[in-house]
């Protein structure tokens, strides 16, 4: 995937990426080309998404056969409102954790990983997702939205 390919994720989108630290990520499974989901934190940083996993999960042998991914995350305090990303994932190393230390300082309120976190010698990248599409519906018109306040 060139740069040219992927999106821009629209404003209204980026407020509900901001909004949590948690979504799903879908894969083609490379065993059987089934999708396969999976729950995950993430680091949105205003710009892209990016997950933190081990070498050894399924969802990284799943993009290295085939990088198609679906990204999903549903507002944390209105149910009726998500955003969902299509496009590839690219994947770089995290031989050091930083960017583990930082997705789960994100997705804790600042606590720091246990340093048992990872069975010892497992490797650690970062998948990023480049949008090539992004939606975000209102469900039912927003009709069963929660009030704020």
């Amino acid at each position: 995937m060139t740069k040219t390919d992927e999106i821009e994720i629209p404003a209204a989108h980026r407020e509900i990426l901001a909004a949590t630290h948690h979504g799903v990520m879908s894969t083609i499974r490379a065993s059987d080309g089934l999708i396969s989901t999976n729950p995950v934190g993430y680091v949105w940083d205003g710009a892209c998404v990016r997950i933190s996993t081990i070498k050894d999960r399924i969802k990284y042998r799943n993009l290295l056969a085939n990088p198609l991914v679906t990204f999903c995350v549903i507002h944390p305090e209105d149910h009726t409102r998500y955003v969902e990303l299509r496009g590839t994932a690219s994947i770089e190393e995290d031989p050091d954790r930083a960017f583990l230390r930082r997705q789960f300082r994100e997705g804790s309120g600042g606590a720091e990983p246990p340093a048992d976190l990872d069975p010892p010698g497992t490797e650690r990248v970062i998948v990023r997702i480049h949008p090539r599409q992004s939606s975000s519906p209102l469900l039912y018109g927003g009709r069963f939205a929660r009030e704020n306040g």
